[in-house]
């Protein structure tokens, strides 16, 4: 078998700066605690036996790890304090429209936005990072919470164009032949669990297992596929990890 050469220089000469989303799919960690800011130090956990309790304010922590799906190498993160404009103004708001409380979001699947956070003159609010550039400052607004990971993950295939949309002529599921739009949506939820089955995993038998019991549980691919299927198997051939 002859193998192609593929010259790097060709691949950096039509290279083009990444474009990242400002809207992520994925599980949200929230927690808050009561902290008192200290000059040079920033937020310390709050002592009622050392601390002012008028130096008392709340440090609300947000993580929202994406989809793996979405093929992110990072977390979306945000600290901030609970009384500040940022937080009262902008994420508490977006929260509330879903109506929801806040400590709801933590384990929750959601979709989120970054946007900026602006001054009450509508001005950009900026800082200076730690390269010294100067930069404009985001948080997060709450766009969805959904009920599970996966009504989380068909909004994102559905939204990102990864999933085929199915027509309403089939949504009952009685169509066949070649224009079975539920079929062809169906493959589309199944590579995602043969993807995510076979992430970093070389272990055929794990591979079978956890896939079995996934796609068991879901009732649009299992209506179609099982492990055995010939499109699960050339999914299974495509994404397994090398020994």
């Amino acid at each position: 078998m002859t193998t192609k050469f593929v010259d790097p220089w060709d691949t950096a000469e039509q290279a083009k700066e990444p474009q990242f989303s400002n809207i992520i799919w994925g599980q949200c960690e929230a927690s808050s605690w009561f902290c008192v800011l200290e000059k040079g130090v920033g937020k310390v956990a709050f002592d009622p036996q050392m601390h002012n309790l008028d130096l008392r304010r709340t440090a609300i922590d947000i993580i929202v790890r994406p989809l793996p799906e979405m093929n992110l190498a990072f977390d979306l993160t945000r600290n901030m304090i609970a009384e500040s404009r940022e937080w009262a103004a902008i994420v508490l708001p977006s929260i509330r429209d879903l109506g929801i409380s806040p400590k709801q979001l933590h384990g929750s699947w959601v979709k989120v936005q970054t946007v900026p956070v602006t001054d009450k003159a509508g001005n950009p609010v900026t800082y200076t990072d730690s390269n010294g550039v100067v930069k404009e400052k985001t948080t997060i607004k709450f766009l969805a919470v959904f009920q599970n990971e996966e009504a989380c993950r068909a909004d994102y295939l559905t939204n990102s164009g990864k999933a085929p949309q199915q027509d309403t002529q089939y949504a009952g599921g009685n169509s066949n032949g070649n224009g079975n739009k539920e079929r062809e949506t169906a493959l589309a939820f199944l590579k995602v669990y043969v993807q995510n089955a076979c992430r970093g995993q070389s272990d055929l038998n794990v591979i079978r297992e956890t896939l079995a019991l996934n796609i068991a549980q879901q009732p649009l691919i299992s209506k179609y596929f099982t492990v055995d299927s010939p499109e699960t198997v050339q999914l299974m051939t495509e994404f397994v990890a090398p020994i």
